[in-house]
């Protein structure tokens, strides 16, 4: 049986962004014998930064492109009551009487009908009708979602599924000033599948949705086995943080922590990866305020970089101080080096950061003295306890977060049959 795999991305595999994909893509390739990569949202001109397996194509839909043809395409949807039989009654009540989330419904609904149409121009070129099976497979819970199960209804093909990966935004409402996202329960109700990265995900999609729990999975990302972090060779204590550099981040906080551990009488070291437009004023911070410790700022960086920078330089603690999250794959590509973490309590975190056993757990308000504490306390704990940590973030990252093995049973499981 011929299968084939169509994955609607954001940006991947062009230019900056999604770069957790590149680990999963290599095994979807294995699985399927053909994977066509859509990327909705992209540079009008935009260049392939990453290499894919020799059966995958990939084709883009330009995000001007899309941006262009909203007016007229949310016009089609006057006079916004049913929304083309979109807006059911669960979905009217979520909007009540705000405005605001009736334009975010009028928008969400617009995009995807335009990366549909998009979408199926690029498809009809593809020669569908020669594969028995075929998967559509949006990695955001959002609007691709949406499109992919009018792609599952436009393809004629006999074995046809519709499935979702959700991960942070394009799950919980709060991470919107509406709180509240379009479209949630019209999409459980068709799509054949969700898959949260996280079970605090998959449990908050349930609790929101009990009749489509069975529809609900949890499947974790992984990342790459790259080896092991090296041996401590002075006595500086290294940090390492990595994100892209926005307020729901919070890289600031971690600045301030470290101002008021100029006294701590340890050799501070911090290694910040990731762009955005917080980098240069978190630059100009650390040259006013922490002068009195090493600190390495990287812009964006390639995938492969980071993990050769891992490989290279050791870790002794990674730190994320998000103020929201899914399930990071930042701190499963530290643990998997063996690196322990301290980091937030929020979204899926406590999954992979096991309070004590892999590192600590944060309060999601804690305060730029207290990170500062754990800091410490982290940096003072005997050589026994720090060698115990590294040794059981490698082995949860063996059991639960392995690209390979993950992967692997996620493509099996998204087919068909």
């Amino acid at each position: 049986m011929k299968e084939c795999l169509v994955l609607l991305t954001k940006t991947y595999p062009f230019d900056k962004g999604e770069e957790f994909i590149e680990n999963e893509v290599p095994q979807l390739a294995k699985a399927f014998d053909k994977v066509i990569i859509i990327s909705t949202s992209t540079a009008d001109k935009p260049i392939q930064t990453r290499k894919t397996p020799q059966n995958v194509s990939v084709y883009h839909i330009s995000a001007s492109k899309i941006r262009n043809g909203l007016p007229l395409a949310a016009a089609g949807l006057f006079p916004f009551t049913n929304f083309k039989g979109y807006c059911s009654a669960d979905e009217r009540e979520a909007i009540g009487h705000s405005i605001k989330k009736r334009m975010y419904l009028t928008y969400f609904i617009a995009k995807s009908e335009l990366i549909y149409d998009e979408a199926v121009k690029i498809l009809d070129s593809c020669g569908l009708k020669q594969y028995e099976s075929i998967t559509f497979y949006s990695y955001w819970f959002y609007d691709v979602a949406l499109a992919a199960l009018r792609l599952k209804k436009y393809c004629g093909t006999g074995l046809k599924r519709a499935v979702s990966r959700a991960h942070g935004y394009d799950l919980y409402a709060s991470r919107n000033s509406a709180n509240y996202l379009p479209m949630r329960s019209y999409i459980l109700k068709y799509i054949d599948m969700v898959y949260p990265c996280s079970q605090n995900g998959s449990d908050y999609l349930i609790n929101l949705y009990p009749c489509y729990g069975d529809k609900i999975q949890t499947a974790y990302l992984g990342t790459n086995d790259y080896g092991l972090s090296p041996e401590k060779k002075d006595r500086t204590f290294h940090i390492v943080s990595c994100c892209h550099i926005v307020p729901i981040k919070r890289v600031e906080l971690l600045a301030q922590a470290l101002t008021k551990m100029q006294n701590s009488g340890l050799k501070l070291k911090w290694s910040h990866f990731g762009g955005g437009d917080g980098l240069e004023p978190l630059k100009k911070y650390a040259d006013e305020s922490l002068g009195f410790m090493e600190c390495y700022f990287s812009d964006e960086i390639k995938n492969t970089e980071l993990m050769q920078y891992y490989q290279n330089n050791h870790v002794d603690l990674f730190v994320n101080t998000s103020s929201s999250e899914g399930l990071p794959v930042s701190i499963m590509e530290a643990c998997s080096f063996g690196i322990p973490g301290i980091a937030t309590d929020v979204g899926g975190t406590k999954e992979i950061i096991r309070d004590g056993e892999t590192g600590y757990l944060l309060n999601a308000d804690i305060t730029a003295e207290e990170l500062a504490d754990k800091i410490k306390s982290v940096a003072l704990l005997p050589d026994e306890k720090i060698q115990e940590l590294r040794t059981n973030c490698r082995s949860l990252w063996m059991r639960d977060f392995c690209a390979e093995q993950n992967f692997a049973k996620f493509a099996q499981n998204i087919k068909p049959i």
